[in-house]
């Protein structure tokens, strides 16, 4: 994909296709940062990508999704169970977290996207050594990496998920080939720190670059909110954000 600036639009192409808008909005995952660093935006930040992998259950286990308890400190969601439509209902438990050196998990040809999008300097240096430095967060990338190790990954995977589901046996989850994808990361060199929530880089010149690590119901609907107020402010347009809180939310609640 290409995004150059043309006079008072945008060219986009992408897929053999050209496309112009007054306004765009890049949704593009990991490459996001990547498209915003070719425009000469958000040079300030650089991305980790942490790949997530799923197990998926043999037997029906579960009704509903049920979590383990958060560690803030954590850039990756709790182990978690739910049952899965994707699986017929089975459950699929996960995720594990492993840093990748690439922005897509299952397509070739990455890893230079990456270290041309981490932009390594000693602002990543300094960052990576204090993520290291804290025991909580050295010992989960250790116990990740493990989680990939084959023949130790399953058994010790699910010691973790007995804390769910206490009468889990080794015979009721399998490796779940194809689940999960890369979640960006986003490294602040300015304050020298992970960023644990989403990132977003509005260049208050007709074009957002979005870099949100769940893209899923977590934060989804409000992000579409806050990026469409956003483009009508820009080209002069009204939002009614009285119908979309009536259609699409449930108001103010006690």
């Amino acid at each position: 994909m290409q995004i150059e600036k043309r006079g008072e639009l945008y060219e986009v192409r992408t897929g053999g296709s050209t496309y112009y808008a007054r306004f765009v909005v890049v949704d593009a995952g990991a490459h996001s940062l990547f498209l915003a660093h070719r425009m000469g935006y958000g040079l300030d930040f650089g991305i980790l990508p942490m790949a997530g992998s799923f197990y998926r259950s043999t037997r029906h286990i579960l009704n509903g999704k049920v979590y383990m308890v958060q560690n803030p400190k954590l850039p990756f969601a709790a182990l978690h169970g739910d049952p899965d439509l994707l699986l017929g209902g089975l459950t699929r438990f996960g995720p594990t977290a492993l840093m990748l050196p690439k922005l897509e998990r299952y397509k070739r040809g990455t890893y230079l996207d990456f270290l041309r999008t981490l932009r390594f300097d000693h602002n990543i240096a300094s960052i990576f050594y204090d993520l290291l430095k804290d025991r909580d967060i050295r010992n989960y990338v250790l116990r990740n990496f493990l989680f990939e190790v084959p023949w130790l990954n399953k058994r010790l995977f699910v010691r973790d998920a007995r804390k769910i589901v206490p009468s889990l046996q080794l015979s009721d989850i399998e490796y779940a080939s194809g689940f999960g994808g890369v979640r960006p990361q986003v490294l602040d060199k300015k304050q020298r720190k992970l960023l644990l929530g989403e990132a977003s880089i509005d260049t208050g010149e007709g074009i957002v670059f979005n870099m949100t690590p769940s893209p899923g119901a977590t934060s989804c609907l409000g992000n579409a909110r806050r990026d469409v107020e956003t483009v009508c402010a820009y080209l002069g347009r009204r939002f009614d954000r009285a119908r979309f809180d009536a259609e699409l939310t449930e108001g103010d609640r006690p």
